[in-house]
């Protein structure tokens, strides 16, 4: 409770506590010493007017004369006079045997003069002074109290103030420097620390500045690797394209001249203009599927392609992938098998996802060159789902596998391949969440291992 007060609640609960216990011990200390000196000064006048009484009664007082000696004390003080004879029975006036008493040698034997208790007639003086001490305390607990504001309680709540508002971001804030040295000291180094939080504040904004124009730079650059790897794949793809469309348009050009004879029937023109519409179709279809893939839609914009507000099925993307590399591995002899569990779609773009797969394949088509098989699977693992890709080739060189995802490294001879395809796979796959590996199979050939999140799991 006492710590849930203010500071000025607590210096006056604390100042009033102390001045009131030390105030009170001097007030009865006072009072006391009071009574003791009024006793110590009614005893001596007692013991002076003992030598005076003994010294009017002679060195042999009869028993009359000192009944009427004694009479004459009897009063406020004494009450009682009692003569303790050496040579007989002693002497009595008054009331004797009581309370305090005071004695003086006699000729005859000892005097003692008994006293009355002392009286409350200093009363008015106690009470005086205990209200001397009581002014004088409230008056110095008033100016403590004054002094304390003063040097200590107001500065202190200018520093509350200041550092609330420096806690609500006003940096620039400054407190008068006063008060006790202490004080006054604790205010200058809180102007520094101010200062120091508004410059190094400034410093912060300026670095951030720096470092959000170092990172649009670097999307740049990465969009640009990216595009530069993804117009590699168009012109890939481009050579097996045209070699592909080749004998649809040799077989257009023989219906298209067989169709010409004017003696050929009815039916058999329209067969053959059916012909020729199918494989005008056929050709139309390569170059829409190779246009999309080459198409910009906004690709250099990374923005939604990898979160994970996005997702993609697996299986429709090596679907894609391979229509797109079928000009390639036909005119090779190249077969891809395709073993697609189903599985749940994952994080990512359908676009980006066909770059990947798209670059596996190509890759894998380079390196089987010729007859020979690759093999894609997909399969759920956990909070995964796994694409993986293995060809019949000779394998990736133990010197380049370690090295494989970086920038400009490949196994291809000088212009056959720019190194940027894998690299920029293993980026897109990394924004994702997920993982791209490489590693040659015991039964030979490279094997390219996709991880990537599975949304159903993830959500």
């Amino acid at each position: 409770m006492f710590r849930r007060l203010g500071l000025r609640s607590q210096l006056v609960l604390a100042l009033s506590v102390a001045f009131m216990i030390a105030f009170s011990l001097l007030g009865l200390a006072a009072v006391q010493l009071g009574r003791h000196g009024r006793e110590h000064a009614r005893r001596d006048a007692a013991e002076t007017t003992a030598r005076l009484f003994a010294r009017a009664l002679g060195a042999t007082p009869d028993h009359g004369q000192f009944s009427r000696a004694s009479e004459t004390l009897l009063g406020s003080t004494i009450r009682g006079v009692e003569l303790e004879r050496t040579d007989g029975d002693p002497w009595v006036h008054g009331v004797t045997r009581l309370g305090p008493s005071v004695e003086v040698t006699h000729p005859s034997g000892t005097l003692r003069l008994w006293l009355r208790p002392a009286s409350e007639g200093g009363g008015a003086s106690a009470n005086l002074l205990l209200l001397y001490v009581s002014v004088t305390g409230g008056a110095i607990l008033l100016l403590t109290y004054l002094a304390l504001t003063h040097l200590i309680v107001r500065p202190v709540e200018s520093l509350t103030r200041a550092s609330e508002r420096v806690s609500g971001g006003q940096l620039h804030v400054q407190v008068p420097v006063r008060g006790a040295a202490e004080v006054a000291r604790l205010a200058g180094a809180f102007n520094t620390m101010s200062a120091q939080l508004a410059d190094e504040r400034a410093a912060l904004v300026a670095r951030l500045d720096q470092l959000e124009r170092a990172t649009r730079d670097l999307a740049s650059a990465e969009r640009q690797v990216e595009r530069s790897a993804h117009l590699a794949s168009v012109g890939r793809l481009a050579a097996g394209v045209a070699h592909e469309i080749g004998n649809p348009l040799t077989a257009i050009a023989g219906l298209v001249e067989l169709a010409r004879d004017t003696d050929l029937p009815e039916a058999r023109r329209l067969e053959f203009l059916a012909r020729v519409q199918k494989e005008t179709e056929r050709i139309h279809k390569i170059i829409r599927d190779l246009l999309d893939f080459a198409r910009d839609e906004e690709r250099s914009e990374w923005k939604s392609a990898d979160s994970a507000d996005h997702s993609a099925d697996l299986a429709e993307v090596v679907a894609a992938a391979v229509r797109l590399v079928a000009p390639q591995t036909s005119a090779r002899g190249l077969r891809i098998e395709q073993r697609l569990e189903v599985a749940p779609r994952v994080r990512g773009d359908a676009d980006r996802l066909t770059q990947v797969v798209l670059n596996l394949l190509l890759n894998a088509a380079d390196a089987v060159d010729g007859d020979g098989e690759v093999v894609v699977e997909i399969h759920p693992d956990g909070d995964e789902v796994v694409l993986s890709i293995a060809d019949s080739g000779p394998g990736i060189p133990s010197d380049i596998l370690p090295h494989l995802f970086e920038p400009f490294v490949t196994s291809k001879p000088v212009g056959q391949g720019t190194g940027l395809g894998l690299a920029v796979s293993h980026t897109i796959v990394d924004r994702l969440g997920g993982t791209i590996t490489a590693s040659n199979p015991p039964e030979g050939g490279a094997r390219f291992d996709v991880r990537l999140p599975n949304v159903t799991r993830v959500e």
